[in-house]
């Protein structure tokens, strides 16, 4: 199995050209970051639109939040949300450039996309039993994530990056108080996060086991 993650930025048209350009550049270097920790590829194509592949399927929901946190946190560019459309299911991957490779699971994540309204997030995994509470839990955690504040996501985003530390090591890291972390990753959501992460990765793993 593999995953294909399609994703195009939000009211990017919005940006001024200098903003626009320090953005396309950001996220091509952190898809490259991304890639290579996850062992896929991608593409940045013309306009607002990107798509990776990564052999690494259950970690579908880890990777998805991960580029939707960084976008929104804005530490490297200007703070800009996104929608992400990630399908799970058989296929191959050919080259470096997720456009070259055909296949249901491309065709699915790709039109899921033209589907969503927004910042939103969508998940699909071929012949799960889940996908019913996997559309419920996206919806939930497009919700949340969308009405989270820049500060918010760059939290959230170092809790993932740091494969979810103990609240006292996060702390540490920052130089702040384990109690001032814990209250602002509860107030982030990071426990419904954790949870469908964990959702996700079951149900991948199942199916790939079926």
């Amino acid at each position: 199995m593999i995953a294909v993650i399609t994703g195009d930025l939000v009211n990017s048209t919005q940006l001024n050209k200098h903003d626009y350009r320090t953005t396309v550049d950001a996220l091509k270097k952190y898809l490259t970051q991304i890639a290579t920790e996850y062992s896929g590829i991608f593409a940045v194509y013309r306009g607002d639109g990107f798509q990776l592949v990564t052999t690494q399927y259950s970690q579908i929901a880890t990777i998805m939040l991960k580029i939707k946190l960084w976008l929104a946190a804005g530490t490297q560019a200007p703070v800009i949300q996104c929608a992400l459309a990630g399908a799970c299911g058989m296929g191959s991957i050919e080259g470096e450039d997720p456009g070259e490779n055909t296949g249901p699971v491309y065709i699915r994540s790709g039109r899921t996309l033209d589907t969503l309204r927004g910042a939103q997030l969508s998940i699909e995994i071929q012949d799960s039993q889940y996908n019913t509470a996997l559309k419920v839990l996206c919806s939930q955690q497009s919700y949340i994530l969308n009405r989270l504040t820049a500060g918010q996501c760059e939290l959230l985003y170092l809790y993932l990056e740091q494969q979810c530390p103990t609240h006292q090591q996060l702390a540490s890291a920052l130089g702040t108080s384990r109690q001032n972390i814990s209250e602002r990753l509860r107030a982030a959501g990071a426990e419904t996060v954790t949870e469908f992460i964990h959702f996700t990765k079951t149900s991948c793993c199942e199916v790939h086991k079926g």
